[in-house]
């Protein structure tokens, strides 16, 4: 199979998807194929277990000319079953490549084990071809993570909403944070927060008491909104135009500022869902939201920030529904 267009692509793997059931993508599509232009050739081989990535024009510094995703799942030393997802960037620079290869984790815990498909992937300059990636780098990447790895964890921080003043329901509000975080970067006693995300219940108290509900049952058959809120001008706007394109919103022209500029320091983008029917909010503006259950499926299993929700959303509840990892 081979893939020249720009678009993103969704192939069958071992791993069942966090999110089974909800919206059309198959159950075990659970690897992420992303092409930013058609300048690239990929093929992938099922059968040898390969994905061939072959570019062979110069390009800006570090442009995207493929992105993978696998989601996988591990086992932590005391036997918990937990997703997570490895994330790889090609990019270019001229005609040099250069790799980010990252994992996005919902766990402190170490890992002792992981189940991914067993993909290797290949980079290819019409002259050159080097693996990139393999079932050893992935598990080296997965349980015995680099120090750079390490580093860039330690000054990764997160702010949990939930509980502070204004968080919490009453008895007759209408809607219900059922999770609420920030994201950011700390050092020495310092933060710089990106990011807010929050996750509510528009159906009423009730509706957000459902017991031992997972996120698959609260996005197919409850009324939920996703909010997103920049924290800052740094990093974000282009993360945020990106997403747009990841997640399939890119032709809607309600967005269409935010594919230019990014979202603004303090700008918020809202989704709605209601049994399986959405729209996006900017402002006072709002649109229809196609394949509203499928997009909202793509962000809570790729998206590191739709990961974390998910794990507050489950540790709410107390219940030990899968997991969702993110990238």
């Amino acid at each position: 199979m081979t893939f020249r267009s720009r678009g993103v692509f969704y192939l069958p793997g071992r791993v069942r998807c966090p999110l089974a059931g909800v919206g059309g993508r198959g159950d075990h599509d659970s690897n992420r194929l992303v092409l930013d232009g058609g300048d690239t050739e990929v093929t992938v081989d099922r059968a040898a277990g390969r994905i061939t990535v072959h570019h062979t024009l110069p390009c800006a510094r570090r442009a995207v000319v493929c992105d993978l995703a696998f989601l996988a799942e591990g086992t932590t030393a005391a036997g918990r079953r937990t997703p997570l997802c490895v994330h790889l960037k090609i990019m270019k620079s001229g005609g040099r490549f250069s790799l980010d290869l990252h994992r996005h984790l919902r766990t402190q815990e170490a890992l002792v084990a992981i189940e991914i498909e067993p993909f290797e992937v290949v980079v290819s300059d019409g002259v050159r071809s080097r693996v990139v990636l393999d079932g050893g780098r992935v598990e080296r990447l997965a349980l015995r993570p680099p120090l750079a790895l390490k580093l860039l964890k330690s000054i990764m921080t997160r702010r949990d909403h939930r509980g502070e003043a204004g968080a919490a329901p009453g008895p007759a509000r209408a809607e219900h944070p059922i999770a609420d975080l920030s994201l950011g970067f700390g050092a020495l006693g310092l933060r710089w927060m990106m990011a807010r995300a929050r996750l509510t219940s528009t159906g009423g108290p009730d509706s957000a008491l459902l017991p031992a509900g997972s996120v698959a049952e609260m996005l197919a058959n409850g009324a939920w909104e996703l909010t997103l809120t920049a924290l800052s001008r740094h990093w974000l706007p282009e993360v945020v135009k990106r997403d747009l394109f990841l997640f399939g919103l890119d032709d809607l022209p309600l967005l269409d500022g935010i594919k230019a500029h990014g979202l603004g320091k303090g700008e918020s983008l809202r989704f709605g869902f209601d049994g399986g029917r959405g729209e996006v909010v900017l402002g006072e503006r709002r649109a229809p939201l196609p394949g509203a259950l499928d997009v909202a499926r793509a962000y809570l299993e790729f998206h590191m920030l739709g990961g974390l929700l998910c794990a507050q959303v489950e540790s709410e509840r107390g219940t030990t529904a899968p997991a969702v990892a993110v990238g």
